[in-house]
């Protein structure tokens, strides 16, 4: 079986090399085909090396939606926090997970929506870096800039803890 058609390395390579290939004409024909880019990010999270991963969450996240519509967004924002986490967690990058969700942030239109998960991860990642003044500035940044209870909820947890 070997002789004909290759060791197992070899097949498992050309199986990724197909897939990737599939993935790459699926995005080119829409690149705000955010599930599209999920797929790919985890084949190459999986198989691939840091910066393989890392530049296609960058190739995919620079896809920001065309409307200002709430529903379109919410793909893109989860894009970004799987991104956020890939950093953190895979890579042990707290600065750059830091810096992903501060992107995020700055990408989003909150004069005409917001969501309170983004900046909610962002403030528990400076808790979890031991910065606690930074976490206080970006729940209160969210407060004004967002309003939801959810972020109320957590600002008073994280000061009653």
């Amino acid at each position: 079986f070997e002789k004909k058609h290759g060791d197992k390395e070899g097949i498992e390579g050309l199986v990724l090399a197909k897939q990737r290939a599939q993935y790459k004409k699926r995005l080119e024909e829409d690149p705000f085909d955010y599930d599209g880019w999920f797929e790919l990010a985890k084949l190459e999270q999986e198989h691939g090396q840091v910066d393989t991963t890392r530049d296609i969450y960058e190739r995919a996240v620079a896809n920001i939606p065309p409307s200002n519509e709430k529903d379109d967004w919410r793909r893109y924002i989860y894009l970004w926090i799987y991104y956020a986490v890939f950093e953190e967690l895979s890579n042990k990058e707290l600065d750059r997970a830091s810096k992903v969700y501060e992107m995020c942030l700055s990408i989003i239109p909150h004069e005409e929506f917001s969501f309170a998960k983004i900046w909610i991860l962002a403030a528990q990642l400076h808790v979890r870096r031991k910065d606690l003044t930074a976490a206080r500035k970006l729940y209160g940044k969210a407060i004004g800039l967002c309003g939801k209870e959810k972020i109320y909820t957590e600002y008073i947890a994280l000061e009653l803890a």
